[in-house]
């Protein structure tokens, strides 16, 4: 079992690293936003540490729409191909899309209309990182961040009508807690699921945090659960903070000892 550690800036894959995590996850609007030398810089810290960058989420910043007004398929494209050679640098498996201000209707905006603009979406960018095996992931959001595809029934089947081996869903528990899906049985999705996140917050659900104490069996259940019915992927705790390595300490422990011991269902 890989558990992964979602970081915010370059610095903190020191106390990653120190944590234990076996892997880290940067935002792909973040490492867009670096310059190249900024970036190689990136990369040569992860090298010397030896943690890979397995995982990519916040995908896209607002100007580069996923469905609604505004997509254009050739910016989607160029984007996506920017973003696919560095994360190759990266050694990157799986990049999340999730980038809820990528994907907010106005009201009234056709819903067929935009699922199509979507799949369309999910297939130029599986494309453009096909090219260096990296599997394309669509994560569902709650209501609090957007109003499209907020529940994991809607993006599991927007991947199946999709049909692409490269193109699959990541689950977020703390987006599924939010709509009352955290503690479903995750048979019936697990043959799309390749990836999930896990997190609390420190206030709101712009300020995702480690995980609390106090919730520690709640979420070692929802991962147990996740890993029985058949699940072979990782768990990023995906945060909006800086690395606390108490917190991360505390937080990876919670994660590994929730199957320590357990015979499951993929062994």
């Amino acid at each position: 079992m890989l558990v992964g550690c979602g970081l915010i800036r370059k610095e903190d894959l020191y106390s990653a690293a120190e944590s234990g995590f076996d892997y880290v996850e940067f935002m792909g609007k973040y490492l867009m936003a670096m310059s190249q030398k900024e970036f190689l810089d990136t990369v040569t810290e992860a090298e010397r540490l030896k943690m890979r960058c397995l995982g990519i989420n916040g995908y896209c910043p607002k100007e580069i729409v996923m469905a609604g007004p505004g997509f254009d398929p050739k910016r989607a494209k160029e984007y996506a191909r920017q973003l696919s050679e560095r994360a190759e640098a990266l050694e990157t498996k799986f990049v999340g899309i999730g980038s809820p201000n990528s994907r907010t209707l106005p009201e009234g905006y056709p819903a067929g209309k935009a699922e199509e603009e979507l799949k369309d979406f999910l297939k130029i960018t599986a494309e453009e990182f096909g090219r260096y095996g990296i599997t394309v992931c669509l994560e569902a959001l709650a209501p609090c961040y957007c109003n499209f595809i907020n529940s994991v029934e809607e993006s599991a089947r927007i991947v199946r009508e999709v049909g692409w081996d490269s193109i699959k869903t990541v689950l977020d528990f703390y987006n599924m807690e939010y709509v009352g899906e955290a503690d479903r049985r995750p048979e019936d999705i697990i043959d799309s699921v390749v990836h999930a996140h896990i997190s609390d917050d420190d206030g709101g659900p712009l300020k995702r945090s480690f995980l609390r104490a106090e919730k520690s069996e709640i979420h070692q259940r929802r991962i147990r659960m996740l890993y029985e019915a058949g699940y072979t992927g990782a768990v990023t705790i995906e945060v909006d903070v800086p690395a606390d390595p108490k917190r991360a300490e505390e937080s990876l422990r919670t994660v590994k000892d929730s199957v320590k011991g357990r015979k499951l269902n993929h062994e």
